[in-house]
């Protein structure tokens, strides 16, 4: 047997910068954190939201959820790579998974217009979410793409589909993808805005199943982005406004079939291949 000594056995050992090759968070130390973050990002994101207005949401989004989850890892001295599911996705795996970005909102609006016979949504906080998300201009359009797109999508995913996805791929894909969608649902809940527990649990858990299979966070970071802007965009245009922003109307059967077939092309393009 070879023994390694010195050196040789750091290098066998650790990676650059002497973070240990391939070691990644314990479930229960990234889910204290992930606890800890909410906390401090709840009551942060407030202060922040009353004193700067939508820059607050900025900052708070980028100071209380991104740098974390980078201090958490470094600091940590875990794995990046592993831990953040870093690897670059194939064109393939990028397709996919915009067709499941983009077949899955119907079918979560569904669900959403399902849940409103046991819970009622109150009509001030649809009217605010409303106007937050309705751009009257590009520049507004621009803008809210950064704060509530863009911004979203690289600064949840670190911690959901990073952190948390990383630290919990021993459980097995069904019980990673739930235990994903639960805890991301549960961040955006609030007693207000209980109805969003369901809808953003499911999408969720789907971008967990995603980056998953392709061991890729860019892909979430795509599907995340995609719901986000898809939602301003029906939001703003008049032509749309009406039928896509009242959860308590139905959304069309045809776009619920077309988003079944979406989804299940999205789904078939993960299947049977090993360079995803």
């Amino acid at each position: 047997m070879i023994r390694l000594t010195g050196p040789a056995k750091r290098r066998a050992t650790f990676g650059f910068g002497g973070t240990p090759e391939g070691r990644v968070p314990e479930p229960r130390a990234a889910l204290g954190f992930i606890v800890l973050v909410a906390v401090l990002f709840f009551y942060g994101a407030i202060r922040l939201q009353g004193a700067l207005g939508e820059h607050g949401v900025l900052a708070a989004e980028w100071l209380l959820l991104f740098v974390p989850a980078l201090l958490f890892v470094v600091i940590g001295r875990y794995d990046a790579k592993r831990t953040l599911s870093l690897r670059l996705p194939t064109s393939r795996a990028l397709f996919g998974a915009t067709l499941l970005a983009l077949g899955a909102l119907p079918l979560i609006g569904l669900v959403g217009w399902l849940q409103t016979f046991v819970l009622p949504v109150p009509r001030e906080i649809l009217e605010g979410l409303q106007e937050l998300m309705t751009a009257e201009s590009l520049g507004r359009g621009v803008w809210l793409l950064l704060v509530l797109a863009v911004t979203p999508a690289f600064c949840e995913e670190i911690i959901f589909r990073g952190v948390l996805l990383g630290s919990t791929k021993t459980l097995g894909p069904w019980r990673l993808v739930v235990l994903n969608g639960l805890v991301f649902g549960a961040f955006h809940l609030s007693f207000q805005t209980a109805i969003r527990f369901l809808p953003t649990a499911l999408l969720g858990g789907l971008i967990a199943w995603v980056v998953w299979q392709t061991r890729s966070i860019w892909v979430g970071v795509l599907m995340h982005f995609l719901n986000n802007a898809t939602i301003i965009a029906l939001t703003s245009w008049e032509s749309t406004r009406e039928s896509f922003s009242d959860p308590e109307k139905a959304p069309p059967v045809w776009l619920v079939v077309a988003g079944i077939v979406t989804v299940g092309f999205g789904i078939r393009s993960f299947q049977g291949s090993e360079e995803l």
